[in-house]
């Protein structure tokens, strides 16, 4: 008999980061990249929030993003513990971040330039790290 009320599996999300691209559970991912791309990564935002810029949000994955401009994403931020921001996931990413091969752990780093995209520690170098963000990097000449 099956069961339809069962909860549907959620998904690991494995992000690896090599020198001039991004994968998302296996997913080529370029910045900027654009809402249908992350949608086709993550499915349907949980939420959508609008102010001065429109903040995207994967609540059950602990990602989310803002648009700049015409529907332009320039990074995407992932929470590894509890914040009560309302642009904020309501839940931490539970996924994993690898660096080429190595998986990067709730290790201290401040910035890793690769190429045309960096992974940036989210928090102050006071604080412990509350989660990371993948996107543009700007230093890149």
């Amino acid at each position: 008999m099956f069961n339809f009320f069962k909860k549907k599996k959620q998904k690991e999300i494995i992000i690896i980061c090599k020198t001039n691209e991004v994968f998302i559970n296996d997913v080529p991912l370029n910045f900027p990249t654009t809402i249908e791309q992350l949608i086709t990564i993550f499915g349907e935002p949980s939420r959508r929030i609008d102010s001065s810029d429109q903040y995207i949000i994967w609540d059950n994955f602990g990602i989310s993003c803002s648009l700049k401009g015409y529907n332009e994403i320039l990074s995407i931020s992932a929470y590894q513990s509890n914040n009560v921001s309302e642009y904020v996931s309501k839940k931490p990413f539970t996924g994993k971040l690898f660096l080429e091969e190595e998986e990067i752990t709730f290790t201290e780093f401040s910035k890793i330039g690769l190429s045309k995209v960096a992974i940036l520690r989210l928090g102050s170098e006071s604080e412990n790290r509350f989660g990371f963000s993948i996107g543009v990097n700007n230093d890149y000449k």
